[in-house]
């Protein structure tokens, strides 16, 4: 199964329990890629039209063709800005977070802008996957990770 290709390779890291809120209904729906930048504000073109299912519980995300990978998640929306937390549990059982900020706009997109993902990095090659904390951006720009835009998806 393959985890997150977004960035390469990308686990999530650390979990805290700070976050207990449920995703607020608006957020719950199904969802389209209509703008994709890599960090360095990169557009990447390859991931327009991937999908998004987001649950009350679940936040599922298409990768590469038609695969999804499921991550729980968390949201603080009293925060400005508002913050996500994506979690996914490894088959070991471990489970890694990556931190992020959030807006939902009036005309039904959605911009999500993730953090640093926890990779360790050598000579340019990601050779592992630690459990280190994610670094949440503070803007909505694609510096450590990539800013998406989500469509709501119409019937």
């Amino acid at each position: 199964m393959k985890r997150f290709p977004l960035f390469g390779v990308l686990l999530f890291a650390g979990c805290t329990d700070a976050f207990a809120f449920h995703a607020a209904p608006r957020i719950v729906g199904e969802w389209v890629v209509v703008d994709f930048h890599s960090p360095g504000a990169v557009e990447d073109r390859s991931q327009l039209r991937k999908r998004a299912s987001i649950s009350e519980e679940t936040w599922s995300e298409q990768f590469q063709g038609d695969q999804f990978e499921d991550f729980e998640y968390t949201i603080d929306a009293t925060r400005t800005p508002k913050q996500l937390d994506l979690i996914y549990t490894g088959p070991d059982g471990k489970r890694l977070t990556v931190r992020a900020i959030y807006e939902q706009t009036e005309d039904d997109r959605l911009r999500v802008c993730l953090g640093s993902p926890p990779l360790v990095r050598r000579n340019g090659k990601v050779e592992s996957v630690e459990s280190v904390e994610s670094v949440r951006p503070v803007a909505f720009e694609a510096k450590d990770g990539p800013l998406i835009t989500y469509q709501r998806k119409t019937k």
